[in-house]
């Protein structure tokens, strides 16, 4: 148990860290990168999911489904993502890691990823 733990919270401590220094937690350098006015962070954005891609061809191999699955909830709950992550400023990683650096605003984010996973389990028992 020990040891999961550390496995998990050394990288995961280490990714907020730097998702914290590159900006990712300003809503103003995030809606910069969006409009592409600053292509700062959509440059580190895109680096990130490279090395993902380059990670999972290497090592990955079974860790990602080879099937995609297309249902009814998807499209809805990729605009809820979306508009959530523009009224905020934060996707789900973000928002852990601005509560971490003492931003209030950011446990309403918290909440409304609640809210979105709730909504994702009642829908699942529809």
């Amino acid at each position: 148990m020990t040891s999961l733990l550390l496995r998990s919270a050394v990288p995961g401590l280490l990714l907020g860290f730097v998702v914290g220094r590159l900006g990712f937690t300003d809503y103003g350098e995030l809606h910069r990168m969006l409009i592409f006015s600053d292509l700062r962070l959509f440059s580190a954005f895109l680096l990130a999911v490279n090395l993902l891609v380059l990670v999972f061809l290497t090592v990955g191999k079974g860790l990602v489904p080879t099937r995609s699955t297309f249902h009814r909830g998807l499209i809805p709950g990729a605009v809820l993502f979306g508009v959530g992550w523009a009224l905020t400023g934060a996707c789900p990683g973000v928002a852990l890691v601005q509560v971490g650096q003492g931003s209030v605003p950011a446990l309403a984010s918290l909440a409304g990823i609640g809210v979105g996973i709730g909504l994702r389990q009642w829908g699942r028992t529809k």
